[in-house]
């Protein structure tokens, strides 16, 4: 697996907290620093919050998508979306790579989960 520029990171809301919200590939390692998990977030704004002009816009970066691993799914009822419910006991630590360019981050991500288990359902 390819080094990223910033090293492994234990996965704390204020680790995460730091992360800016531009578009790149994010990978969560367990407690023995093995990746399990390799994502991409895009960096994209979205509408504004409620449809109005005044606040600000959704924004789907980095940040936004590390952070929603701490958080439940409304979508799924309690137990919450399988896939991260299962990750969240699992997740130690985190690194990022901001990849500007929507090719290059999915080309990134394609090669980087190869062989990950979770990555495969």
């Amino acid at each position: 697996m390819k080094k990223f520029s910033k090293e492994c990171r234990p996965f704390t809301k204020e680790n995460v907290a730091k992360l800016s919200n531009n578009g790149g590939v994010y990978i969560f390692y367990n407690k023995k620093k093995e990746p399990i998990y390799v994502g991409r977030a895009s960096g994209k704004y979205g509408s504004h919050y409620h449809n109005n002009p005044k606040y600000g816009r959704y924004r789907f970066g980095l940040k936004h998508r590390v952070q929603s691993y701490y958080q439940k799914d409304q979508f799924h009822g309690e137990a919450g979306h399988p896939e991260k419910r299962v990750l969240r006991k699992r997740i130690a630590y985190f690194k990022t790579k901001e990849i500007p360019n929507k090719t290059n981050r999915r080309a990134t991500e394609k090669r980087l989960k190869q062989g990950m288990k979770f990555n495969s359902w």
